[in-house]
């Protein structure tokens, strides 16, 4: 199974360009570290449980659909990584020039810092109860099937969005891209707020966003306010008996 895939890597020039090794039944791939000039690296639908050091000029791999746990270091000069239908639990630190990112089912429970770059995240199919800082050029954001009950501020310049199977859709759902910024907006800042009202008093501010914000987070969600309160219900001691 592997002798005939050492073989063929043998054989290829160390200036090519790109490795293609979809659907080869691997258990592994050997050393690339003489591919120098090596761009792309498709490695999709194998049975990898690991991916070796990968070349530093590297700027598309495709890795998904195998038993991965985890990524190596990621080149810094690339900009797609498709590793969906993996095994991960997380990822590390992503390439700053990193456009796309599809991490779709896998097992992860958070993401890292998202580089400002990044223009497609598709993270749907996984753990996930909250977002990172969303980046400004981000045009297509799919996080369906998570346990989302809040977002961040969605980027002015995105297109598509794909919510479905998380709490939040209930609340923000509508039929408007528009509207639903407005109302995760909404909903942020009156989050901001209410922990600002709460806990300036309590907690200096290296402290609070440091230490105390991630936990408070776990346990103060504005679902509860929209599920929860009732019409003839007072908004002051709702608000005090918030917890």
């Amino acid at each position: 199974m592997t002798t005939s895939f050492e073989i063929d890597v043998n054989f290829l020039s160390e200036d090519s360009l790109v490795l293609s090794l979809n659907t080869k039944k691997l258990d592994y791939i050997p050393d690339l570290s003489r591919f120098k000039k090596l761009k792309d690296l498709w490695c999709g639908n194998n049975r990898l449980t690991s991916l070796p050091t990968l070349p530093e000029n590297l700027k598309y791999l495709y890795c998904s659909n195998n038993e991965l746990t985890y990524l190596p270091n990621l080149p810094q000069n690339l900009t797609s990584l498709y590793c969906a239908w993996n095994q991960l639990t997380y990822l590390q630190n992503l390439p700053q020039k990193l456009m796309i990112l599809n991490c779709r089912n896998n097992q992860l429970t958070c993401l890292p810092t998202l580089p400002q770059n990044l223009e497609r995240l598709i993270c749907s199919y996984n753990q996930l109860t909250y977002l990172p800082t969303l980046p400004l050029n981000l045009i297509e954001l799919a996080c369906n099937n998570n346990q989302f009950t809040c977002l961040p501020t969605l980027p002015q310049n995105l297109k598509d969005l794909d919510l479905k199977k998380n709490p939040i859709n209930e609340i923000v759902n509508d039929n408007s891209l528009s509207q639903i910024k407005k109302n995760i907006q909404i909903l942020y800042n009156f989050r901001y707020l209410y922990y600002y009202l709460k806990f300036k008093k309590q907690l200096r501010k290296w402290l609070w966003e440091k230490v105390r914000e991630p936990k408070i987070q776990q346990i103060y969600h504005p679902n509860y306010l929209v599920e929860n309160l009732r019409d003839e219900d007072d908004l002051d001691i709702f608000l005090n008996n918030w917890k």
